[in-house]
């Protein structure tokens, strides 16, 4: 019986080593550096940032956007999506490399003729123990796909297209976001503000129900009227309950979106003056033309057409051959000096019949385009007629400032007029109340108004891809005319990379 010598005996045992460290240190992932790279499309430059806020201290919109950027756990999990469609993209291009792995067999059999006066011998690298034969082989095989059809070229072209489409999804999720902490933002301002024009109008339905009551008491008022602003009374504390119970609501709902215990200091929020009627607004054309070239999800839905049609490559592949080449190096076999030391096998395999599997993937695949095709159609009829609705919301709220601002500019007059003839006992005090309501109630709309504005264009924005691409967080009071003839916010010191271009730029 031919043994092992010492030689190869050590140097099949470093191999053996070897490649057990290489597998061990191949199962360590960094998972900062994962996390990282879908990270890296959320933050742009302000990755690193030091962002942080404490309970009862003044939040500003800008900051709220940033917390959430960074905190809420749905636009992680996006994120994280996003990451495993990288993850099948590397995985399909590793396909075209070659696998190597120790495969080491210890194989038992019978021995023909054993204790009968049979044949004994160690035919095929058998040892022989006993009754039985024995062997023990230690290869290291190598699979190299030479030609697959195309499929993998295919597979590799779709998981690329895949992973640029999820990338474009999370960058929308990111705007959606980012747009439900404004509206909640504005929303608490506005509800504030309610409370307070309530409170003063409260004010003033007291001392009208304690002037009426005086008045009903001399015999100059009825019971009637009495009843009424007692009513009227009554109604404005319902709607101060109403509204500052939306201003709690407002506040558990913000400190759900930006990831913090709660949100109870003051908001801090200045409108620029970009946001009046009179500063010109782009044609409706233009915003247009700019929903259909980058709003992410109309992106992402071109790129699922390019996925599908890998897929159909990748499907119809599967009726051409297929080459492998097997390569094994024997690190240990029995009888080492009789078995050869390494093997080759070239595999072909030609589909003549599959029971029309293939066909069915074929089928399906073709299906999946045309799916594809009619949700890209309905996101472009979609974001066009966001952009529609969006524009109109804005033109009409536009001349709904212009005209809060006339009425506003008007209650001040009637203010003054009233503290002025007050002064000279032309006037009670509950006339000057009054006039002072009326402005404070004006001004609520007039600010509401404004609120509402700022949100409209937001959702124009949004509607035309501008909120949140690549990391970018916008601040509200923006800019509402450029150059470039479009909505154009003054954005932060931050942007990411937006490149959405067909070939899967801006995957990293």
């Amino acid at each position: 019986m031919v043994r092992l010598s010492r030689q190869h005996s050590n140097y099949a045992t470093y191999t053996l080593l070897f490649l057990a460290s290489c597998a061990v240190a191949g199962c360590a992932v960094d998972q900062k550096k994962e996390v990282a790279r879908y990270r890296k499309q959320l933050d742009g430059t302000t990755a690193g940032m030091a962002i942080d806020y404490q309970p009862g201290e003044t939040l500003t919109l800008e900051r709220a956007l940033l917390l959430a950027n960074r905190d809420n756990e749905r636009l992680a999990i996006s994120g994280e999506t996003y990451l495993q469609a990288l993850i099948e993209k590397d995985r399909a291009a590793a396909s075209f490399y070659p696998t190597v792995g120790l495969e080491p067999s210890y194989t038992i059999a019978d021995r023909a003729g054993a204790g009968t006066g049979g044949a004994v011998g160690t035919i095929g690298g058998f040892k022989p123990v006993g009754s039985t034969l024995r062997r023990f082989e230690a290869p290291v095989v190598s699979r190299v796909n030479l030609f697959n059809g195309f499929g993998d070229v295919a597979r590799l072209r779709g998981a690329r297209e895949e992973a640029e489409r999820r990338r474009l999804l999370l960058l929308d999720q990111q705007a959606l976001i980012l747009l439900d902490v404004a509206q909640t933002y504005f929303q608490i301002l506005r509800s504030e503000r309610q409370v307070t024009v309530l409170e003063s109008s409260l004010n003033v339905q007291e001392e009208r129900v304690r002037d009426v009551t005086a008045r009903q008491q001399a015999g100059l008022a009825r019971p009637l009227d009495v009843s009424q602003t007692r009513a009227q009374m009554a109604g404005t504390r319902v709607a101060l309950t109403s509204a500052r119970s939306d201003v709690i609501n407002g506040r558990t709902t913000l400190a759900t979106l930006i990831a913090v215990p709660r949100v109870d200091g003051p908001l801090s929020y200045a409108f620029g003056e970009d946001l009046r009627a009179a500063v010109p607004l782009p044609t409706l054309e233009s915003f247009e033309e700019k929903a259909l070239g980058s709003r992410e999800d109309v992106l992402a839905a071109q790129a699922a057409i390019r996925s599908a049609e890998q897929g159909v490559r990748e499907a119809v592949a599967q009726y051409y051959p297929s080459v492998n080449l097997n390569l094994t190096g024997f690190l240990y076999r029995e009888n080492f000096d009789d078995a050869s030391k390494w093997t080759a096998v070239l595999n072909a395999n030609l589909p003549i019949f599959t029971a029309g599997r293939i066909e069915a993937d074929v089928r399906r695949a073709w299906s999946e385009l045309r799916q594809a095709a009619l949700f890209e159609s309905l996101t472009r009829r979609d974001a066009l007629q966001g952009v529609r609705l969006a524009y109109e919301n804005v033109a009409a709220s536009r001349q709904r400032l212009a005209d809060l601002e006339t009425q506003v500019q008007a209650a001040r007059e009637a203010l003054e007029q009233a503290e002025g003839s007050y002064r000279v006992g032309l006037a009670t005090n509950l006339e000057r109340l009054a006039a002072q309501s009326a402005l404070l109630s004006a001004e609520l709309q007039l600010t509401s108004e404004r609120f509402d504005q700022a949100l409209l264009v937001l959702d124009l924005t949004r509607f035309t891809g501008r909120l949140g691409s690549g990391g970018t967080l916008l601040r509200v009071s923006g800019t509402l005319a450029d150059t470039s003839d479009t909505l154009n916010f003054r954005t932060s010191n931050f942007v990411g990379n937006t490149s959405t271009s067909n070939g899967g730029a801006g995957i990293q």
